[in-house]
């Protein structure tokens, strides 16, 4: 027979331990160990450990740069949870792609084209409805290095022009916008009479157009549309007085990417999440039905903290952490194939409210960004993330106030180029609540 000093193997099945509101289950597996050498015997046991409560909040993000991304998001849209997100787009366009025109030409007419991009949210059969306003000064970032979802310009009041009509964004069918025609026979007239006035950016935007904000008016549609040199523009028709026949155009296009930015007005008053604001940055997923929203560009992150992860250190003093897994769970009902869940959602670790340290790496070393499981035919959605390194490094921290928490973000370029969402389920939640498993070694004397 072998000795008592030997390795020994048992199952123990179902064995209980539950305090501070954690409950541990014994693996089957019973090994020894050589811990203490020859001085005493001792065994190690695995737990698996599945209830250890995360807090989870939801946190108002102050503002999200929006400037140079190359996309205009332009429309209206409300439900319940998001509240009613109203985003509209500043542009500036540049000078004629054109210096040069002969007299003898006869003014057609003037448009503005914007060209879709694929992304939409909300009802595609709903009629759209677009204003196109000119700003009563240039676009300039001064001292700053982007514009952001809160920046404003002045306007003029009366709008430009006026468009209503269906948009397919999947066929990326181009929206024409007819612009007064008295603005075209002008810039016609400066091209042909006064080209210096009119032949580089700065001369245009100073002598005939500061920029552009177009909005949208009683829609249940936000749209995105290119916001480049090829997608975005005005284009001017005319045609020669000896040839009628052959269509002439200049473009005037946006040659400043830079200077274009999205502004988001998103009023949440008749959402579970009415208290969130700048003053007011945290709400408890206990005051909003038990799940927290993430939708950066509409101002709003999920922040995830665990309270009592110092009870794992009363298990015993011979005890380390083999693996630890966070399941996030989506609200079901809250994503379709027409309105999927993001594809990747970052886990990432913060101070303070939302300053982001860097995100978070798993055991392997490499970013995590959820692994997501879509299903949606019995809504059995989630995600997966690895936090074993760090409730590790986080335990080993004395300090309270020197220990940081996670936030759930949709990774760039999607973090401000689309309205996409998450609706977290926290662990108190009657169906799919959220989930940590944690698998520990524990070191006992026998």
């Amino acid at each position: 027979m072998k000795s008592t000093r030997g390795f020994v193997f048992r199952w123990i099945c179902m064995l209980a331990i539950g305090f501070n509101g954690l409950c541990y289950f014994n693996s089957c597996k019973n090994d020894s160990s050589a811990l203490g050498g020859t001085f005493f015997p001792a065994h190690t046991n695995v737990l698996q450990i599945d209830t250890l409560t995360p807090l989870v909040e939801t946190v108002f993000l102050d503002s999200i740069p929006t400037s140079g991304t190359g996309v205009s998001l332009i429309g209206t849209y409300s439900d319940t949870v998001s509240g009613t997100i109203d985003s509209y787009s500043y542009f500036a366009i540049g000078a004629p792609s054109v210096k040069s025109i002969t007299n003898k030409v006869v003014f057609d007419s003037l448009c503005l084209i914007l060209k879709p991009n694929r992304y939409y949210l909300g009802d595609t059969n709903s009629v759209f409805h677009l204003n196109v306003y000119a700003l009563t000064r240039p676009l300039d970032l001064g001292t700053h290095t982007a514009f952001y979802n809160t920046t404003v310009f002045p306007y003029q009041p009366t709008p430009l022009a006026s468009w209503s009509g269906k948009v397919y964004p999947n066929r990326t069918d181009s929206v024409l916008i007819r612009l007064p025609d008295q603005i075209g026979k002008n810039w016609l007239d400066a091209i042909i009479n006064n080209p210096s006035s009119i032949s580089t950016d700065n001369a245009f935007i100073n002598n005939y157009l500061p920029g552009l904000l177009v909005k949208g008016w009683n829609n249940q549609l936000i749209v995105g549309f290119g916001a480049k040199d090829s997608s975005t523009y005005i284009r001017m028709y005319y045609h020669n007085q000896v040839d009628a026949k052959t269509p002439l155009y200049n473009d005037f296009q946006i040659t400043q990417t830079g200077l274009q930015f999205n502004h988001v007005d998103v009023d949440k008053s008749q959402t579970p999440f009415a208290g969130i604001n700048s003053q007011h940055k945290l709400i408890n997923s206990a005051e909003t039905y038990h799940y927290a929203i993430l939708q950066p560009l509409a101002g709003t992150a999920v922040r995830i903290s665990f309270p009592g992860m110092d009870n794992l250190k009363q298990i015993g003093t011979y005890s380390r952490i083999l693996q630890a897994k966070l399941l996030v769970r989506p609200l079901r009902g809250t994503y379709a194939p027409g309105n999927p869940l993001p594809p990747m959602v970052t886990l990432t670790e913060v101070t303070d409210y939302y300053t982001i340290q860097d995100s978070l790496f798993n055991s392997s070393g490499n970013y995590q960004h959820g692994d997501l499981v879509q299903d949606f035919a019995f809504g059995n959605s989630y995600y997966t993330y690895d936090i074993t390194p760090y409730l590790v490094n986080q335990l080993n921290i004395s300090n309270l106030n020197l220990r940081t928490r996670l936030m759930l973000i949709i990774p760039r370029p999607a973090f401000n180029t689309t309205f996409q969402r998450l609706l977290v389920n926290d662990r108190q939640a009657v169906n799919d609540p959220m989930q940590v498993s944690i698998q520990m070694l524990i070191y006992t004397i026998r």
